[in-house]
């Protein structure tokens, strides 16, 4: 990380790595934003794209999703100790439907955490190929916990009804994006101008999350994530209208 810049993380070689990612790649650059965007940010881990957001647009307004309480701790932390000021940050998961779900949790990588571990196979068996086997076991050491899921939709009727225009929707969600996005309705799509994910494209999901955006009137490109390994086929979506 830069000099002078600091945070609060359970994972450091992660943390750097999406540090690297989001401040000094710029990947998670979106033109044409507003200078006090509206932000949804799901799956904000450890906030370092709420700081991103906060640096760049001193005035954003922002809303963000994280149910790991790690995460959601140092999220907090991170925030005071940068001062950023009107982010506010909630404990919970964001899917198509209001419920209790099974949230699995990787203290030496809490941002691969997620609702899906079956999505983590292909990722444990490329890093004991390349960095050892009991390297990859030790980074993918688990927990579990039971979270709390709401839709996106709902959940800004009960907490946000005042929302108008929700400038960015960022989501890094470790296999739920689908779920997400099935989670808005259309009233509120009709208010999303830009859309910013990550998606693994195994079993088709670009296609599926590609489609269902350009359902939803945008227009939309996908690029593969630099410095990931080609077999895990990640890549950025990003839409615009």
């Amino acid at each position: 990380m830069e000099e002078g810049f600091s945070c609060y993380a359970s994972g450091e070689f992660e943390a750097r790595f999406i540090y690297q990612e989001i401040f000094k790649d710029n990947n998670y650059e979106q033109p044409g934003l507003p200078e006090a965007p509206f932000t949804i940010d799901v799956g904000a881990n450890i906030g370092l794209f709420s700081l991103y957001m906060k640096q760049k647009y001193p005035k954003a307004r922002i809303i963000a999703f994280e149910p790991a309480p790690e995460n959601y701790q140092a999220l907090q932390q991170n925030l005071e100790l940068h001062q950023a000021g009107d982010v506010t940050v909630y404990p919970y998961a964001v899917g198509s439907e209001a419920r209790e779900a099974t949230f699995t949790y990787y203290p030496a990588m809490p941002g691969n955490s997620t609702l899906h571990p079956e999505e983590k196979v292909l990722q444990k068996r490329l890093m004991g190929e390349r960095l050892g086997e009991q390297a990859a076991t030790d980074l993918f050491q688990a927990s579990t916990i039971t979270v709390t899921v709401d839709r996106l939709s709902r959940f800004l009727a009960e907490h946000h009804p005042d929302v108008t225009v929700i400038d960015l929707l960022k989501i890094d969600v470790e296999g739920a994006e689908l779920e997400v996005l099935r989670g808005i309705d259309d009233a509120d799509w009709a208010k999303v101008q830009n859309v910013l994910l990550e998606v693994n494209d195994t079993d088709g999901a670009l296609d599926r999350v590609e489609t269902l955006l350009r359902e939803k009137g945008f227009t939309v490109t996908s690029e593969p994530v630099p410095l990931m390994w080609e077999e895990m086929a990640l890549h950025y979506v990003t839409a615009h209208r």
